[in-house]
């Protein structure tokens, strides 16, 4: 429904744009400054937290710990893989997450064993870990992965051709925890795949992670302290040197303890890691963007848009994403999903999802590589929920949207002439 106001009103429009911009987003801008300001003044406090001594490829006695391992290859066809061997001890399991994507024929092999009793995964001498039929063994650069369950088998071997590289180079913060992020965004990659007795050997390019440390999903900020702070006051200022941009605002159920998460090749050789941390009130999301391509070059001052996505289990999951940096780049996923699914014991926090599928890297010119792409929402009684403020030179723009209750409302206020249209749906069926 559209509504045009005479001429002679248009007058009144353009004090409403001024005055929005003028003392609402200076105002939020400078108080968003200001509080960051405050945070970074703070850190007079010795901050003595850096990355584990020891080897950091081997286990660590912690509450989670992962090793991961994602893979493009080519065998009979188009693979790509992904997949980590986990304990965890709040429930506590192990889990072996392992799926196969045929990106052929848009096939997806889901492998995983999820929520054994933790006693099945041993670890051997150094890196040497057996869960049922599958292991983990090597050492910096060579590793050597065997996944097998359900009839298939894949045996990987890894050779680093870059260097290890963990996330602003000590521990990230997640709820009242921590953990550290390992991650080798470029390895040489080789073995076999086998499908039901039918084996084919395969060459490809992959990519290792270890992650472990100690949090909660079931409790995200229990056990707050004064260590607490001190975790976040040390990425601040790592991270928290860069410009923030409040050319729109908003705030969203989407919290710190979810992430997006992406690896990629591009066809010229680099390759990518990126991640990012929501957060609540949009612009202070945490976002990184590593490209390797023979040093590691880092971006954080970065400006993320979702320009797809979908409306799954109670949150919104980004299909294609916008990264702008340096340069700009698009990921967007391609074949079918991967989904898991963790219904959490918190009378507050309902499920965790996880959802996964290879896509496309892209920029101005086309296609520049493949990626893996991982969305994670931890999602609340209160299920997604957003409201979103966007200003522009001749309209300001207003949308509510709430997945619990059903709809989306959005309303547009046009500047010249003066004019409201406005329209409503529904989010599912």
């Amino acid at each position: 429904m559209i509504t045009t106001t005479p001429p002679g009103l248009n007058v009144y429009a353009y004090e409403l744009k001024n005055f929005a911009q003028k003392y609402f987003i200076d105002f939020l801008f400078i108080f968003m400054k200001k509080l960051i300001t405050l945070l970074v003044c703070m850190l007079f406090i010795p901050l003595n937290i850096t990355t584990k001594k020891e080897n950091d490829d081997f286990p660590h006695d912690c509450t989670r710990e992962w090793w991961n391992v994602d893979a493009f290859i080519k065998a009979d066809k188009n693979y790509s893989i992904t997949a980590s061997i986990e304990y965890e001890k709040e429930t506590p399991a192990a889990n072996l997450f392992f799926t196969i994507f045929n990106n052929d024929d848009k096939i997806v092999y889901n492998l995983s064993i999820y929520e054994d009793g933790i006693e099945e995964i041993k670890f051997g001498e150094g890196l040497n870990i057996t869960y049922k039929n599958s292991s983990l063994s090597g050492d910096y650069p060579y590793y050597t992965f065997h996944l097998e369950n359900k009839g298939v088998a894949v045996r990987i071997y890894l050779e680093a051709i870059s260097p290890k590289k963990i996330v602003s180079d000590g521990l990230l913060p997640i709820g009242s925890g921590y953990c550290f992020y390992l991650f080798i965004p470029k390895c040489r990659a080789w073995g076999w795949i086998d499908f039901y007795g039918s084996r084919k050997e395969f060459e490809g390019i992959a990519y290792f992670e270890h992650v472990w440390g100690n949090w909660s999903y079931n409790k995200p900020m229990a056990n707050f302290s004064y260590e607490t702070i001190k975790n976040y006051l040390r990425i601040f200022k790592w991270w928290g040197k860069n410009d923030f941009s409040f050319s729109s605002f908003g705030i969203s159920s989407d919290n710190p303890f979810g992430y997006d998460w992406s690896w990629g090749w591009l066809y010229d050789g680099r390759a990518i890691f990126f991640g990012k941390i929501p957060f609540w009130i949009s612009g202070l999301d945490f976002g990184i963007l590593y490209i390797y391509d023979g040093k590691f070059n880092e971006f954080k001052n970065l400006k993320v848009d979702y320009l797809d996505g979908i409306y799954l289990e109670g949150a919104f999951i980004p299909t294609k994403i916008r990264i702008e940096g340096d340069e700009v780049i698009i990921l967007e996923m391609d074949n079918i999903s991967h989904i898991y699914l963790d219904n959490l014991s918190s009378s507050y926090w309902k499920k965790l999802i996880l959802y996964e599928s290879p896509g496309k890297i892209y920029d101005s010119n086309g296609e520049i590589g493949r990626c893996e792409i991982e969305i994670e929402r931890q999602i609340s009684i209160f299920e997604y929920f957003a409201i979103k403020i966007y200003f522009s030179n001749s309209s300001i723009n207003f949308i509510l949207a709430s997945y619990l209750l059903n709809f989306i409302f959005g309303l547009n206020i046009g500047i010249n002439p003066l004019s409201f249209s406005f329209y409503f749906s529904k989010i599912c069926c």
